[in-house]
């Protein structure tokens, strides 16, 4: 599956459905859910902190801010940063492969 680039809903839904080994027509919190309990996030905890300590682990940040936690993961997988949380999430899930599981 290809990852969408025409919109960030459409980038983050595929980026996560082709990780989280959910059927595609799953909910994008579905997906979430799932990919980020895979590395070891536990379930229980509400998205926003899964997501949060997730992109602490992959950019090696202990910020709670969502800029830095995003731009952080950008640069960690030497993805161009933007000036905006939503660039910043548009070019990560545009350009990190799908092949690649950080």
């Amino acid at each position: 599956m290809a990852i969408q680039d025409k919109t960030l809903s459409s980038a983050e839904h595929d980026w996560y459905a082709t990780r989280s080994g959910l059927d595609n027509t799953a909910t994008l919190t579905a997906h979430k859910k799932a990919y980020y309990s895979s590395k070891g996030i536990a379930e229980s905890k509400p998205l926003t902190q899964m997501e949060r300590e997730w992109l602490q682990s992959v950019g090696s940040s202990a910020s709670n801010n969502p800029f830095e936690l995003w731009l952080n993961a950008c640069q960690a997988q030497t993805v161009g940063v933007g000036r905006t949380i939503d660039e910043c999430k548009f070019n990560f899930y545009t350009s990190v492969a799908s092949g690649t599981n950080p």
